[in-house]
């Protein structure tokens, strides 16, 4: 479409002299025209002309309907992502996990199991949850599960299994069973395979540590479609960076609630791109992620090397009472913007006892720690900076339309609000009742 000329004229309505109200009249020509239309100038007190570009060198207005559908669409994308983070929680809880110890000795391998109660009860089909009082009458049919989902074979052939009889821990949340394994000889390489994924979880993940003679331990992980580990094959080092690096990036992306606090810190950047623009926003958001950063690597390194721990439940509890005070803090506080970095950093502390977990299951390699450490910690940061950049994007669409305060920064932190009102009161309602009991 070319360019065209908008005429326009202001006539005084009679009813409202006194006001000087006017009443537009427009009228487009071509530019090389060189008069306004007479019909145009015809009782007009005066007239005005101005050049509109085509089409397609218009920008539209924020107000159109192109970035009506543009915000309609960003938006969606964003709910999708806190629908996908709801969903990935569903999974997370359905996934089932499976620690093992084993120790080789002469005659083959002793294992020591660990799996979830609620997993273990689906065997004897008790539903989701187990005592002691309903697993000791199907001792056996979990034994039986065990010994035919972890087999280990040797160089002349297959290993028979003795188990011991199966405990729950203190806390009811696994299940404990001991396997000694006779291998015929010669031993020669010793192979565990774990065929004890209940209703064929797909992702389900057994971590396998093994314990050498001179107190040395190697780290494996069993999932998908890798169902066996060598027993008496040590990890080299790069085989040992690649699965701690992904076992932080899975910990991070299935860790919805470390998801949620990340988006409830940087959903006020659509503020910030819209009164100082994309580069501060870009500066800002660097700011709190760095300072998250520094506060869940310095905690992450601390609990995985011992030198300070924290109850798992007190953990949890507190990093859920973060995601509400956040999130609250952006309903009530929408002109603050972006979370402060030292708020960050101090919430990053929190959550990193709670990423340390995986590393409690998994176990670092003492030859490897300074490595697994590391990788495990790379992990974490590399999907972060997924997450946040894929964020960044859609706030970046939103930021420019009247209906990002509202419906984007304080009604996404009230839904992300309660979704940790929801964790913490599940969290805390086990503790509470231990303490209200007799």
């Amino acid at each position: 479409m070319p360019a065209v000329v908008v005429s326009a004229c202001c006539e005084p309505t009679p009813k409202t002299l006194l006001t000087r109200a006017t009443r537009p009249f427009l009228a487009i020509r071509d530019p090389r025209s060189k008069l306004i239309d007479p019909a145009v100038r015809a009782g007009c007190s005066y007239a005005h002309e101005t050049l509109v570009p085509a089409a397609s060198d218009m920008r539209t207005s924020p107000e159109g309907p192109t970035a009506r559908r543009w915000f309609a669409r960003g938006l969606g994308g964003l709910l999708g992502l806190v629908c996908a983070l709801w969903a990935t929680s569903a999974a997370a809880h359905a996934r089932g996990t499976t620690q093992i110890e084993a120790q080789p000795h002469e005659r083959g391998v002793a294992l020591r199991v660990a799996v979830e109660a609620k997993q273990a009860a689906l065997v004897p089909g008790l539903g989701d949850s187990i005592d002691a009082d309903e697993l000791r009458p199907h001792s056996a049919l979990v034994q039986q599960w065990l010994t035919d989902g972890l087999r280990v074979e040797g160089e002349a052939g297959p290993c028979i299994a003795t188990p011991s009889n199966p405990t729950l821990t203190d806390d009811g949340a696994r299940l404990e069973v001991e396997l000694d394994y006779l291998c015929p000889l010669p031993l020669g390489v010793i192979r565990l395979h774990d065929d004890t994924a209940v209703n064929g979880d797909a992702a389900h993940e057994t971590f396998v540590s093994v314990k050498g003679p001179g107190g040395d331990a190697h780290a494996h992980v069993m999932r998908g479609d890798v169902r066996s580990v060598e027993l008496g094959r040590k990890p080299a080092a790069s085989e040992t960076a690649a699965t701690f690096v992904v076992q932080g990036g899975l910990h991070l992306i299935t860790g919805y609630d470390h998801m949620l606090f990340l988006l409830s810190l940087i959903l006020g950047a659509g503020l910030v791109v819209r009164r100082r623009g994309l580069r501060a926003a870009l500066r800002d958001v660097a700011w709190v992620v760095t300072a998250f950063t520094v506060g869940h690597s310095l905690s992450l390194c601390a609990a995985a090397l011992g030198w300070l721990s924290l109850p798992a439940v007190a953990v949890e509890i507190a990093i859920a009472a973060s995601i509400v005070f956040v999130a609250l803090s952006n309903v009530a506080r929408p002109e603050a913007s972006i979370a402060g970095p030292w708020l960050a950093g101090a919430f990053g502390l929190v959550h990193g006892f709670g990423f340390s977990s995986v590393l409690a299951e998994l176990g670092l390699p003492p030859a490897q720690r300074v490595l697994a450490l590391f990788s495990f910690n790379v992990g974490i940061e590399l999907a972060q900076l997924v997450f946040v950049s894929v964020v960044l994007v859609l706030l970046a669409r939103l930021a420019h339309h009247d209906g990002y305060r509202r419906f984007v920064l304080q009604g996404g932190s009230l839904v992300i609000a309660i979704c940790g009102a929801v964790w913490l009161i599940e969290r805390a309602a086990p503790s509470l009742a231990m303490l209200g009991s007799p």
